[in-house]
């Protein structure tokens, strides 16, 4: 992707264009780009205006809430490398981290939100397998906290250990996925992996677009 800078603005259209390329109409048919106060700056398309424009008022509404009681000092800066260092000055102080990842799960949705930019959020709606049902839940990670969901999986087991490997007290015996492929370690994750593991991807590539051309998103910028 080029962001195509344009004074402080993004090329919203290339965006956009680099956005509906990466989509998966089955696990995450929309992405799109937004400020924290529900302003749209790029989407996947094709797309229902009003239907995407309720869906970001209701995720700025929960990101704002998530961000209550996030007491930080101060907002990373985009133009630097210090997400690690503020996270630290966090835990050192007391403060909790500010939000960095929101996960909603809704009864026929996951939506994934990532905070690129103090003032730009980058978004995921994913899709749920046929016939899945799952209870709504929110997850929030501020900077430095565990990815969720977990990459641990609880079926995987090590078996007792022969007394050969007992005698020798080095050899362990291989877990349930050493022997899987990478896909088929992440089917059996599940989808909401999934979908984490492409918006983590994503979100590096637009992370180093972002550094590359110095970007950075004005406070008081607003679409129509």
């Amino acid at each position: 992707m080029q962001t195509q800078l344009d004074g402080p603005m993004i090329d919203i259209i290339k965006v956009s264009e680099w956005l509906t390329k990466n989509v998966n109409e089955k696990l995450y048919p929309r992405l799109l780009l937004m400020s924290p106060n529900g302003n749209l700056l790029a989407y996947s398309t094709p797309v229902n205006i009003k239907e995407l424009r309720d869906q970001a008022a209701l995720i700025s509404a929960a990101w704002k809430e998530q961000c209550i009681g996030r007491q930080m000092q101060s907002a990373p800066d985009p133009r630097k490398d210090s997400a690690r260092d503020e996270a630290e000055a966090a835990q050192q102080s007391g403060l909790r981290p500010a939000l960095e990842t929101l996960t909603i799960e809704a009864e026929n949705c996951n939506i994934l939100i990532r905070s690129l930019q103090p003032e730009l959020l980058f978004v995921l709606i994913g899709e749920l397998p046929p016939n899945k049902s799952q209870q709504f839940k929110i997850t929030a990670e501020g900077y430095g906290d565990p990815r969720y969901p977990t990459l641990e999986d609880s079926d995987t087991r090590s078996s007792t250990p022969t007394a050969a490997q007992s005698a020798a007290g080095k050899l362990k015996a291989p877990s349930i996925l050493s022997s899987m492929s990478q896909r088929e370690k992440d089917i059996k994750l599940g989808v909401l992996h999934i979908q984490r593991k492409r918006l983590d991807a994503l979100t590096e590539y637009i992370q180093r677009d972002f550094k590359d051309s110095g970007f950075v998103m004005p406070a008081d910028w607003a679409l129509q």
